[in-house]
């Protein structure tokens, strides 16, 4: 049995990442929140920090805990600043003194969104501060011994109470604009966790794209969720990423390829139908 560490265990991936591997591990949570999957409440950038590693003593530490909002970090650079990268800075030197690993989870954002198809050896250019921190976190990761980095996006799943996309869609009361031009492969939480389990337990070590197999625009995305899901199409607006006049500026042609970690992991990933199929009927299930 490992001992896990999963920062940022109250956020939505933090808690299914946490769900997944409580039963096979001893799992650790730790989030500024406090919630089922949090065990210890704790901020990664706290000097107690140290403190608390040296108490729990993880193998792994699976990083989620993230400053995301795009927008909050373009007008908010030196908190995005400290929580991505100088609280990412503080697990790198406690796993490096104490010859540990990271599994980091980082994002689509290194991209800068103009050629597609994007994989593990293609150029960086982030061209947010969101994307920036997290290069820079990657970076700091990297210089350990045992490292994992995954590059998720747009992760969703059915989360009571929760802002993912798919929440946002199955909310949807009024008319919304969904952007046309913002392409990207929808990350599936459950197959990313999947995917993590799989990569404690045979590992793997190195750069990964973790993102979904299939390259979809936002809007087909939402087009997508409404029919499985028989919401109304009607109350989906198509409108350009210009229109939005957002504070910080997006990638958009972001389309990934995740072949590399699906080979190695010999882990044949779910469409997105089928996801969200999947995701229908558990909603079915617990109601």
């Amino acid at each position: 049995m490992v001992k896990i560490l999963v920062t940022g265990s109250a956020g939505f991936l933090g808690k299914n990442i946490f769900n997944q591997l409580k039963d096979k591990h001893q799992v650790y949570g730790i989030s500024r929140r406090t919630s089922q999957t949090t065990t210890h409440p704790m901020d990664i950038t706290n000097l107690d920090m140290e403190q608390l590693l040296n108490k729990l003593n993880p193998d792994i530490i699976v990083h989620t805990a993230a400053l995301t909002g795009v927008d909050y970090c373009e007008s908010h650079k030196e908190e995005a600043w400290k929580i991505n990268v100088l609280g990412t800075e503080n697990l790198v030197t406690w796993c490096k003194n104490n010859n540990k690993k990271i599994i980091y989870i980082s994002t689509d954002y290194v991209y800068p969104g103009i050629l597609n198809n994007y994989d593990e050896t293609s150029e960086v250019n982030p061209v947010s501060v969101y994307g920036i921190t997290k290069l820079e976190a990657e970076r700091k990761v990297q210089t350990l011994k045992n490292w994992t980095i995954l590059r998720p996006t747009v992760i969703f799943g059915y989360d009571f109470g929760g802002n993912n996309f798919l929440m946002q869609m199955l909310a949807l009361k009024e008319k919304r604009k969904i952007p046309f031009d913002q392409i990207r492969n929808p990350t599936d939480v459950k197959v990313l966790c999947k995917q993590i389990d799989k990569i404690i337990d045979s590992k793997i070590e190195g750069l990964f794209i973790a993102t979904g197999p299939e390259t979809i625009d936002r809007y087909k995305f939402a087009l997508l969720i409404a029919k499985i899901f028989n919401l109304d199409k009607n109350l989906l607006e198509s409108t350009s990423t210009a229109e939005f006049n957002q504070i910080a500026k997006r990638p958009l042609n972001n389309g990934t390829n995740s072949s590399k970690i699906r080979s190695i992991l010999n882990y044949k990933c779910p469409t997105l139908h089928q996801s969200l199929e999947a995701i229908k009927n558990q909603i079915w299930t617990t109601a």
